[in-house]
């Protein structure tokens, strides 16, 4: 599921789900609106947007909606555009972006709010693996995933 990007505004209501091994913030009308390798990680995300959690079982999510600020916007479309299975360093995309500053894609990418949908795993240090919001652990995991499908 490709996300689309739009820029930040008040979330609204959302219901939770554990989807295999993360958790998944879905909005009404099946959008989903944050992933996340924790229930915390994913509340945490809905309450930055201006949204809250409603009861009740989650509808099936049928679209992916990733909502930040125009740079935010822009960095993210670039990671979409990295090849599956590939890397591409911050000072790269930042140079492609026109932006002097490795550090603000860095936590650009650090505020995506779908995990593994927005492939910001794929962004490393010049010097080595670099950081992830979600753990060390969780970029391994997903690095290795799609270098097994590549």
């Amino acid at each position: 599921m490709r996300p689309r990007l739009a820029p930040r505004r008040p979330l609204g209501a959302c219901r939770l789900r554990r989807s295999g091994e993360v958790w998944e913030a879905v909005a009404d009308g099946g959008v989903l609106v944050a992933r996340a390798p924790t229930r915390d990680a994913v509340l945490t995300l809905i309450r930055r947007q201006g949204g809250c959690v409603r009861t009740g079982k989650a509808p099936a999510a049928r679209k992916a909606l990733a909502m930040g600020t125009p740079f935010q916007l822009r960095v993210w479309a670039e990671l979409l555009r990295i090849p599956r299975g590939k890397a591409v360093t911050y000072g790269e995309v930042a140079r492609r972006l026109g932006c002097r500053s490795p550090r603000a894609v860095g936590q650009a990418a650090g505020a995506n709010p779908l995990m593994g949908l927005i492939p910001c795993h794929r962004l490393v240090a010049a010097a080595g693996p670099g950081g992830f919001a979600w753990g060390a652990a969780a970029k391994r995991r997903l690095t290795r995933g799609e270098a097994g499908d590549a």
